[in-house]
């Protein structure tokens, strides 16, 4: 296995000594499980309802962004212009928002961001209760409320190393990753839900969910990390995180890795409900079996921090070892990668039926949920000034993968019919986990190493 590499002071780095803003987060060890977790640290406890507020509002929002510019215009054409405008921000902020959290630190820019994202869905609120909101304001608005979202979902990441013990990280990562799950599978319907009471009723529940965030988010102890003011300029201070990614084998390795399955899952996703939009299948029915993805990922997340445990009871121990399921030799990334190319073998093999495409969905989520608690964890030991610009590379190039899937399957669906479009993804899935698997470099990239880490 190959540990992640030492740190190495480059430009743009700083010596810096941790504080504790707002009230002294609790120093007395404790057990790294989910009740001790929740029990005993504010500071987590706080952050986590902020971050569960701030994600709940978001995906009511991508549904509620849609359906008001339908019922603004009555048009298909601007209302792709409105969900343009509300994931541009995806591929634009990432990585300037990875340099803001570290220069301001991630409570900061949280706080900041929730607020003004609850006084903007408070001015929308007032604007529909008047009558004075009009196509272009929405796209001003879907813009605005999407830059902020993805800075403060950057802010998120960072924070959570900074409100829990160093034994407890692993288990707050897992259940960060588990809401994140939980809220994608609640959020999108509870925003129909909202809507479907008013369109004013959905922005003003999310100005106050959005307010609640931010003034949970001040309240909340954060072990944060004042670094001295750096005159690099953007692009300077962006390469520091690109560095810092390239120069870990595993962070590099995975980051790569994810962006790819992203990309084919993706693609044979939009394949699959084309194919059931094209056979008149019920669109309860579609959004039933997409929903399994996201069960699978709050199941991957949840057991993520019991793996050892589980892989210890594992008969064949050696085999489990081998495919990355133990401590000492486990490669996650490994493993999904081959769950995603059987996840596929079975949707192409069973000629994409609704329950076996359900079932592949459920075992891609499930791996993905195991996967990014990993990812997660390792990013989490990134310096503490350089963090949130490694996790914003990783997101932007994981986000860049899910968002050209789409594009793919577009290409490959006009020049040949489903069934091969299907397969020539199967096949692709299948190549990059024979990659990862033959090519040593690369296999051994995907360990993460572990190295001792206080309690």
């Amino acid at each position: 296995m190959q540990p992640p590499l030492p740190h190495r002071r480059g430009p743009g780095d700083t010596v810096s000594e941790p504080r504790t803003v707002g009230v002294a987060v609790e120093s007395r060890r404790s057990p790294g499980g989910l009740t001790s977790l929740v029990a005993t640290n504010l500071a987590f406890r706080r952050s986590w309802t902020a971050s569960t507020l701030s994600m709940m509002g978001t995906r009511t929002l991508s549904v509620a962004y849609p359906m008001l510019a339908i019922t603004l215009t009555g048009s298909p054409s601007w209302t792709g212009w409105v969900v343009c405008a509300a994931t541009l921000p995806g591929l634009l902020c990432y990585l300037p928002a990875g340099t803001v959290v570290d220069r301001l630190g991630p409570r900061l820019v949280m706080t900041w961001c929730e607020l003004a994202k609850g006084l903007l869905m408070a001015v929308t609120c007032g604007a529909l209760l008047l009558g004075g909101l009009e196509i272009g304001h929405l796209l001003v608005i879907a813009f605005a409320e999407g830059c902020l979202a993805v800075f403060s979902s950057v802010a998120e990441i960072a924070l959570i190393p900074a409100v829990a013990r160093p034994a407890e990280v692993g288990t707050a990562l897992a259940v960060h990753e588990t809401t994140v799950h939980a809220v994608g599978l609640t959020g999108r319907s509870l925003g129909g839900v909202l809507y479907a009471c008013g369109p004013a009723v959905v922005f003003l529940a999310n100005a106050v969910a959005f307010l609640s965030a931010a003034g949970t988010m001040a309240r909340t102890p954060v072990r944060e990390t004042p670094v001295r003011p750096v005159r690099l300029s953007l692009m300077d201070e962006i390469r520091v995180g690109l560095r810092e990614i390239w120069g870990n084998d595993f962070l590099r390795s995975a980051t790569i890795l994810t962006a790819l399955i992203n990309l084919v899952v993706q693609a044979l996703t939009v394949v699959f409900v084309t194919h059931m939009t094209q056979t008149r299948e019920s669109p309860a029915l579609i959004g039933v079996i997409l929903a399994a993805a996201g069960v699978g990922g709050v199941a991957g997340a949840l057991i993520s921090p019991q793996r050892q445990r589980i892989a210890g009871k594992v008969p064949a121990y050696r085999l489990a070892e081998w495919i990355g399921l133990t401590r000492r030799g486990r490669s996650m990334l490994l493993v999904h990668t081959w769950m995603c190319a059987a996840a596929l073998l079975l949707a192409l093999t069973t000629a994409l039926a609704p329950s076996a495409f359900a079932l592949a969905l459920l075992m891609i989520g499930l791996a993905g949920g195991l996967s990014n608690v990993t990812i997660r964890t390792v990013i989490s030991r990134v310096p503490a000034d350089k963090l949130a610009r490694v996790a914003g590379v990783s997101r932007l190039v994981s986000y860049g993968g899910g968002a050209l899937g789409p594009l793919l399957a577009g290409l490959l669906y006009a020049s040949a019919d489903v069934w091969v479009t299907a397969a020539t993804l199967t096949v692709a899935m299948f190549s990059l986990a024979l990659a990862a698997t033959v090519v040593r470099p690369f296999r051994k990239g995907l360990s993460p190493g572990w190295p001792p880490q206080k309690a």
